[in-house]
């Protein structure tokens, strides 16, 4: 009866500890689960079912980690950057949240890098950069930085506008590849050029590689890069057309012409698989780690799709199994090849409705999601597992910045920005059910110690979020001061079981300004600073 008066008085929302998970059940974008600050949105997720999310804005960079069922594991989250004098993306000439690129270490943290624009030069004319510089830096799997403060610095900004990727070296490094553009650049070589190298894991520079240049031709363009054992491809439009390298673990690139006409498209586990284009029709092509040939199938596809809803994800799809999905712009068709080559057209009538952000449930079916905030589960054969389709966002349009990925467990994360202060992430679950995790054996979770985390967002209008963790039942006190250190409210006064608690702060009636957030449970006490800002 106490807290319930509490809460009719002062407009609080106490959620006592509980056996289900955190994802947020309600379908509504700015309802779901909050992880960071940032406005361009960035995920990697890993076997565990565990997921980093990133956000970036405009000279910052955060990252945080949570596990399978959405709960933090980096508290508060971290700031992998921040320097007011760079900006790690300029909508000029970068595509909207095209900031940088992201790859696992291999160990449960992650290695991103940015494009920047610290030594850049700016068209005093047109007011635009011309160019960005690169930098990269390793989080590991505890939420500390790795590497150099600042981001190890990979290529200055003299060389004009960069495009490029990142991929794993599977060793706790990474491989980087990426086009200069010199051109417009003052005092720069009229020049195009692709590079590639690679940083191990602790961000030592092992070798640099430049795989072509042009004096005249400024049409080189990045388009993909894949690691498969030893062996890295890295495709680019080259001269009108398309052209795949490959460079070994130790910097070397093949010898002889590149691929032309060649499409890298997925690299999985100890293999990568291209789609070959060409006048015969298509070619799913599989390489070993070596870069030998493992099938080579061609097959022609489901004509007269003109006019139908495209698959937003595109390209190759790993199975899980070994084989691929092929998403062809078929508001009904699937292509599955299978480990040894051979294919299907598998039909999923409700795909022109839900979209095409297809991935692997590891069950030998797929989870697929669309730009409607819909998504349902599938068999191999083409089945629905849940009775019907289900909505994960309700105003899928207020999320804007939308990326999706596999959870690993077969579910789907979509993490975007939803017209708010920060990055948000909602779950499509795994059994047609938003949000709830039935597939694997729910427990509540105990904490080792007390903590007092970070009020989300912050700077917050009009509400806010307190967590804090109990390792064992105690008596909890929070209330809320001014800087005077006279207290404001008091938001909870009561007996708490261990476990993850959440409090959820209606600052409507607040002045803006700084105020703190006071927590004591038996021998433990702990303030915050939080900021209201209207």
């Amino acid at each position: 009866m106490k807290i319930a008066r509490l809460t009719a008085l002062f407009g609080f929302l106490f959620l006592p500890s509980v056996n289900y998970a955190q994802w947020s059940i309600s379908t509504r974008a700015e309802s779901t689960l909050y992880v960071c600050p940032g406005f361009y949105p960035g995920i990697v997720t890993f076997d565990d079912g565990s997921s980093i999310v990133l956000g970036a804005l405009q000279s910052y960079i955060f990252a945080r980690k949570i596990d399978e069922r959405g709960y933090y594991i980096w508290t508060p989250p971290v700031q992998v950057f921040h320097n007011d004098s760079s900006f790690i993306t300029d909508v000029q000439n970068v595509s909207i949240g095209d900031w940088g690129g992201w790859t696992s270490d291999g160990d449960g943290g992650v290695i991103l890098f940015w494009y920047d624009h610290r030594g850049a030069y700016r068209d005093g004319q047109s007011g635009r950069w011309l160019n960005n510089a690169i930098y990269v830096q390793r989080v590991d799997r505890f939420g500390n930085l790795r590497w150099t403060s600042g981001g190890v610095k990979v290529q200055g900004a003299e060389t004009g506008l960069k495009q490029g990727g990142i991929v794993s070296d599977g060793q706790g490094g990474c491989v980087l590849a990426w086009v200069d553009r010199g051109f417009d650049y003052p005092g720069s070589p009229n020049k195009v050029y692709i590079t590639a190298t690679r940083y191990n894991g602790n961000g030592t520079g092992m070798w640099r590689t430049v795989l072509d240049s042009s004096t005249q031709n400024s049409s080189f363009y990045y388009r993909d890069l894949s690691r498969a054992g030893a062996l890295n491809y890295i495709g680019c439009y080259f001269f009108g057309g398309n052209a795949t390298y490959t460079v070994d673990a130790s910097g070397i690139r093949s010898t002889g012409s590149p691929w032309v006409e060649s499409f890298s498209n997925v690299s999985w586990r100890d293999s990568v698989l291209f789609r070959l284009s060409g006048g015969s029709g298509l070619r799913l092509l599989k390489l070993g780690s070596s870069g030998d040939t493992l099938w080579n199938t061609p097959f022609s596809a489901r004509g007269g799709c003109e006019g139908v809803v495209p698959f937003r994800k595109g390209g190759l799809t790993p199975d899980g199994i070994g084989g691929i999905y092929y998403l062809y712009s078929c508001q009904d068709t699937i292509y599955h090849f299978d480990s040894t080559g051979q294919f299907q057209r598998i039909l999923f009538p409700a795909i022109g409705t839900i979209g095409g952000y297809v991935f692997s449930d590891r069950q030998r079916g797929l989870v697929l999601a669309g730009e409607s905030g819909r998504g349902q589960r599938y068999q191999l054969t083409g089945e629905a597992r849940w009775d019907t389709a289900y909505r994960y966002l309700t105003n899928a349009g207020n999320a804007e910045f939308r990326f999706y990925a596999s959870d690993n467990k077969g579910g789907i994360i979509v993490v975007f920005w939803p017209l708010l202060n920060g990055i948000y992430v909602q779950h499509t679950g795994r059994d047609g059910r938003v949000g709830i995790l039935t597939s694997v054996k729910e427990q509540a979770s105990v904490p080792v110690r007390v903590e007092l985390a970070q009020n989300y967002p912050n700077p917050f209008n009009p509400s806010t979020t307190i967590e804090f963790a109990l390792p064992k039942d105690s008596q909890v006190s929070l209330k809320l001061y001014d800087l005077l250190g006279r207290e404001v409210k008091s938001l909870l006064d009561a007996p708490l079981t261990a476990g993850y608690h959440r409090v959820t702060l209606d600052g409507s009636s607040l002045a803006t300004g700084v105020y703190l957030y006071r927590m004591q449970a038996a021998n433990f006490i702990a303030a915050r600073k939080l900021l209201m800002m209207k």
